[in-house]
């Protein structure tokens, strides 16, 4: 469609947003947008049920041509029910968010070489900057955005899990660091080709090494967004509604 034929209230949408649209036969929605079909000049709707049939009303999506909406007003998602209410399903641009995850991000970056540099021919180095750099990175990969699926610290289904959040990473780093231990262990009573450097100054062992901690830091990514997962779904069974 072209620009001088698109109806005024477009400008007061973007995919995401909260609102009202008014259809030309005078039916008024309360929707969330979801995309946009260009080839076809339709919205992707999803209905909004009211609080009342909410919590177990099932989920309407539907496709309305842009020709039949004669309005669309803007509400504040906090009015909603929820989930339409979580603020992990919008997605406006959040400074202070984007500072702090930036900070994370150097500190495991820059940060973790620096530790590694320092304390990896220290006894017990190679924990001590593990713990460091794990605790970082699950911190950054958690909470950052996906096009899945973000989490607020913010959100009040995220806010209350932070705690167990935290004892959680903690047994997980308790098992890394007797992992790691162990490994280190072992490392000298491995046959000897574990240890031969490469061209590059790596060995088979510190390699293998790396993977696995990797791993395990991916393991517990995925388990933790699992967990803020199914509180946002139990949030409204385990916290009443304002």
């Amino acid at each position: 469609m072209p620009d001088a034929d698109l109806p005024e209230w477009l400008d007061k949408t973007a995919i995401g947003a909260v609102g009202v649209v008014t259809l030309a036969d005078g039916d008024r929605l309360t929707v969330e947008l979801i995309d946009f079909d260009e080839e076809r000049n339709e919205l992707i709707l999803e209905v909004i049920p009211n609080e009342r049939s909410s919590s177990g009303a099932a989920l309407e999506r539907r496709s309305i041509p842009i020709a039949a909406i004669v309005d669309f007003d803007p509400e504040a998602r906090a009015k909603q029910p929820w989930p339409y209410s979580d603020p992990c399903r919008s997605y406006p641009f959040s400074f202070a968010r984007f500072t702090l995850m930036s900070a994370l991000l150097l500190c495991l970056t820059v940060g973790g070489f620096v530790l590694f540099l320092f304390l990896a021919n220290k006894p017990y180095g190679v924990q001590e900057a593990s713990a460091v750099v794990y605790t970082l990175f699950e911190c950054y990969a958690t909470f950052t955005s996906t096009r899945e699926r973000r989490y607020l610290f913010t959100c009040p289904a995220v806010r209350p899990q932070l705690l167990r959040l935290l004892q959680r990473h903690l047994g997980w780093l308790a098992l890394l660091l007797i992992l790691q231990t162990a490994l280190l262990a072992v490392q000298p009573r491995l046959p000897d080709w574990w240890n031969m450097k490469d061209k590059k100054g790596g060995t088979p062992f510190e390699v293998a090494f790396l993977f696995l901690c990797m791993g395990f830091a991916f393991t517990e990514v995925y388990d933790n967004r699992a967990f803020l997962d199914r509180s946002h779904k139990e949030f409204p069974r385990k916290v009443p509604q304002p």
